[in-house]
């Protein structure tokens, strides 16, 4: 899960705060837990104390209204610290109308420049934009191999010139020749440099100056923590940087120094990766970030990968709701639950189970997943669709067709029962008693 090591460190600072007086002694403990907490994920220790005693100021001298406690101010306050310097709010991407909008990747290598190309290109063609991708990265060997390797599996055009030791040419050509077939996006590969590397720097103010890129997209390494602010900068002088992604940070431990180093740039974070597949790219929206690393999901960004992933469609959904919940439904659930990502990636997004859910029980829950998979592609139209009842004799053909046990067959039975009552329950006030949403399909009980 992303950032899993700070958002714990945060969210048990905050919950010490519960069922006490809060006066000025719990708020500087708060604060020292806080400071902690943001240097361990490598935030800059500046930045950290400049946070931690804004938080200690408002917090001593709020006023509260009647109808709010001190705790819920207090981690109010928290709230919106955090996301000032995760850069405020969201921006998007830049795309022009009338011809091409031309995006150019730069960064170090080892960054993860070319694999981010192809979840760029991904996520614009998932837009239904028409998207060609340009190696002009003619220092790495084997570059123009994975950029055209990714670039066929995502099903986007790719031009390439793998002798031509001219960036710029390639750059232009595959421009002109992109432009002439009238695509959406053109995403530019650069060859990554380092920041002390000055001809390699040389060659890229030559290249951004020739290729006239719409935006300049910075490539940061999450790993990186808070030496990313350095190389950050660099570019920044170097050419005008529009636009930062940070990628690697399903795990990272200095992932929130990246972030917070990137934003204190100027440049505005537009996406984060959180995997090495072309689908783990996100938009970064701070606000959904830190209530993500807190714990509170960020429902914005999960009704995003549920349109990604092309879930049901709202009178589908409502049916499902009334009652009419197949089998079928259940198994399209699991396929595009799949096509979402991880199963922890999806507990990042839904309020309240960031920390809920053990990765035990994610382990047991993806087994689960497979395994109703197979049971559910054994059975046939009629039962899929529930028009015939699952007698002990359809069970045991089932079983054995999908070579597991009776028993296995009948947990899928009950989990499905319990998915259509949760189905009910969410047409009648969405939540459970309690305030815990349902799990999804799969899950073993929460303990």
């Amino acid at each position: 899960m992303v950032l899993d090591r700070f958002g714990r460190a945060l969210t048990g600072a905050l919950d010490r705060l519960k069922g006490k007086n809060i006066d000025a002694e719990i708020i500087k403990e708060l604060k020292n837990d806080l400071f902690r907490a943001l240097v361990e994920a490598d935030v800059n220790i500046d930045i950290a104390a400049a946070l931690t005693s804004e938080v200690e100021k408002r917090a001593l001298s709020i006023d509260i209204p009647g109808t709010l406690s001190r705790e819920k101010l207090v981690v109010s306050i928290v709230y919106e610290e955090l996301t000032k310097i995760m850069g405020s709010k969201a921006y998007p991407i830049t795309v022009v109308s009338g011809r091409p909008t031309i995006l150019l990747l730069v960064g170090i290598q080892g960054s993860g420049k070319t694999t981010t190309v192809a979840k760029l290109a991904k996520y614009f063609k998932r837009t239904r934009k028409k998207v060609g991708v340009i190696c002009a990265d003619n220092w790495r060997p084997g570059a123009y191999d994975q950029l055209s390797q990714l670039s066929e599996r995502i099903e986007v055009d790719i031009y390439g010139e793998p002798d031509n030791d001219n960036p710029i040419k390639i750059a232009e050509k595959g421009i002109k020749q992109f432009t002439q077939e009238k695509k959406d996006i053109i995403i530019v590969d650069t060859a990554g440099r380092h920041q002390e590397e000055k001809a390699l720097i040389e060659e890229m103010k030559k290249l951004t100056k020739k290729v006239k890129a719409d935006e300049i997209i910075l490539v940061i390494d999450g790993t990186l923590g808070q030496t990313a602010y350095s190389q950050a900068q660099a570019f920044s002088k170097a050419t005008n940087i529009g636009a930062i992604i940070v990628t690697k940070l399903d795990g990272s431990a200095k992932g929130g120094g990246a972030i917070s180093a990137s934003a204190a740039t100027g440049a505005p974070i537009k996406f984060i990766g959180t995997g090495e597949d072309v689908d783990g790219l996100e938009t970064f929206n701070p606000e959904g970030f830190v209530s993500r690393i807190l714990g509170r999901g960020d429902l914005e960004t999960l009704l995003q990968e549920v349109k990604k992933a092309e879930m049901p469609t709202e009178e589908s959904a409502m049916a499902m709701m009334k009652g009419k919940f197949t089998l079928r439904d259940m198994m399209s659930m699991f396929e595009s639950m799949k096509s979402m990502g991880s199963l922890g990636k999806i507990m990042d997004l839904i309020p309240g189970m960031k920390y809920n859910v053990t990765d035990e029980m994610l382990d047991v829950s993806k087994e689960n997943m497979d395994k109703f998979e197979v049971i559910l592609k054994s059975m046939t139209e009629d039962e899929l669709d529930g028009d015939v009842k699952l007698r002990r004799s359809r069970i045991e053909r089932i079983a054995k067709g999908s070579g597991t046990t009776i028993e296995d067959v009948r947990v899928l039975m009950n989990q499905y029962t319990q998915s259509k009552k949760m189905m009910k329950g969410m047409l009648k006030g969405g939540r459970r008693r309690g305030g815990m949403p349902g799990l999804p399909p799969g899950f073993p009980p929460m303990g």
